[in-house]
């Protein structure tokens, strides 16, 4: 799939991209994954506080999950009709609005409505941020934007549970919440200040469902995109896998204290975001697509050793010698499983939307839709058995990353494309000499 001809170029980082709209781009990125995982600390003092079950604080995360993969298709499809900046506003505006009604709620269900709204609007920031990144640039340009976004968004659901942690006891549970809309409110400033409309009136469609419809037919012709959708709502759900897994693998099996499990998980984030970062430093030199084999295959290798782990030492709490031996292997292999994330996380997202053309808003909601779809099944699996155990996640993250490796084997790019991207970037270093 090309882009239209009035689409952007490859204009250069700084040109396409001031640095207070990639602050907001990156906030936008945040805010979701900072209202899923920052109460989880909290979640047996909600119980107690509202007189409910724990299975039952559990649903506030299943109905803000269900918010967020609405609204990845529907304000990604509208936006490619009424401009990215009108839903970007709104959807803040409702998810600040939602995060206080959650903060507040008296009871269970008004948190729940609360959290699915919040979900909804949140979900504007996540797709739109994307969209923004795919109107105003192409190749390089946009892999480096969409990189440092996708650092952020990364890094999030790592760092939110550890702040959650430590302000819990001090604040409680409204309080954090009530942090986290005002992040949201800190957004709503950032989107009016600082992000443009990015999509020109005579590149949007006219429709409602139809968009979705026609949008969905004609990006599920390039074989190449679809691949990288799969592959990078497969990569999203290695890390909800990691994050879902983390906790009991650590603390519960290898017993692992609050202090030193709150490091580990801090530096597997920073794991993840430096590595997108590296990743989109040397884009020139190695391109997306061999950046996003070497995370794959790496990570499977990576990942089978995880599991050969998991299967033959973590099926049951370690308490004997052997307890620290394995520990110092398991924070190695957590890290090593972050790092081959971050290689796939910057590049997938950024080569599937630059093949989306006149369609990304629409290409941008699918990528999201996708990413919570799988994440979302994913996140149980590991569970399967029991709290005291690796067994059920070593075989997950295998079974994801043989798929994933399997679908890049049919093909990245397309036949030409590489010679095509590198007569770009000529053209561009050209320009720019000439300047």
């Amino acid at each position: 799939m090309t882009a239209s001809p009035d689409a952007p170029t490859d204009s250069g980082l700084r040109a396409a991209f001031p640095t207070t709209l990639l602050i907001a781009l990156a906030a936008l990125a945040a805010v979701a994954p900072l209202a899923t995982d920052a109460y989880l600390p909290a979640f047996a003092q909600m119980a107690d506080d509202l007189g409910v079950s724990a299975s039952s604080i559990q649903l506030t995360m299943t109905t803000f999950l269900v918010g967020i993969a609405l609204g990845q298709l529907t304000i990604g499809v509208l936006s490619d009709r009424v401009g990215r900046r009108p839903l970007l506003l709104w959807g803040s505006v409702l998810a600040l609005a939602a995060s206080i009604g959650a903060a507040l709620a008296p009871t269970l269900p008004v948190l729940l409505g609360a959290r699915f709204l919040q979900g909804l609007g949140g979900a504007a920031g996540m797709v739109l941020g994307r969209a923004v990144i795919s109107d105003r640039s192409r190749g390089i340009t946009a892999a480096r934007a969409l990189s440092v976004v996708m650092a952020i968004q990364g890094i999030a659901p790592v760092v939110a549970p550890i702040l959650g942690g430590v302000l819990v006891e001090p604040i409680g549970w409204r309080g954090v919440l009530g942090v986290v809309a005002a992040f949201t409110g800190l957004l709503v400033l950032m989107v009016a200040l600082w992000v443009p409309e990015s999509l020109p009136a005579e590149r949007r469609h006219d429709g409602g469902l139809r968009i979705l419809l026609d949008g969905t037919r004609e990006l599920a012709r390039d074989h190449v995109l679809v691949r990288l959708l799969f592959i990078n709502a497969l990569s999203f759900g290695l890390l909800m896998a990691y994050l879902s897994a983390a906790p009991f693998v650590l603390r519960n099996v290898l017993g692992m204290g609050t202090v030193a499990y709150t490091a580990v998980f801090g530096l597997c984030g920073a794991t993840v975001t430096v590595t997108i970062g590296v990743a989109a430093s040397l884009v020139r030199r190695f391109s997306q697509a061999r950046q996003v084999w070497v995370g794959l295959i790496v990570g499977l290798i990576v990942d089978v050793v995880f599991a050969a782990v998991c299967l033959t030492w973590l099926r049951e709490p370690v308490t004997g010698a052997e307890r620290v031996p394995l520990l110092v292997v398991v924070v190695a292999l957590f890290l090593a499983h972050a790092a081959c994330l971050g290689l796939s996380m910057g590049n997938a997202p950024a080569l599937a939307l630059d093949r989306t053309g006149r369609w990304a808003g629409t290409g941008s909601a699918l990528l999201g839709f996708l990413q919570f779809v799988v994440g979302g099944l994913v996140s149980p699996l590991v569970g399967l058995t029991g709290e005291a155990s690796g067994a059920a996640f070593g075989v997950v993250i295998v079974a994801v990353g043989v798929i994933a490796n399997i679908l890049a084997v049919f093909g990245l790019r397309e036949r030409g494309e590489k010679e095509r991207m590198a007569a770009q970037e000529a053209e561009r270093q050209a320009h720019r000499l000439g300047e």
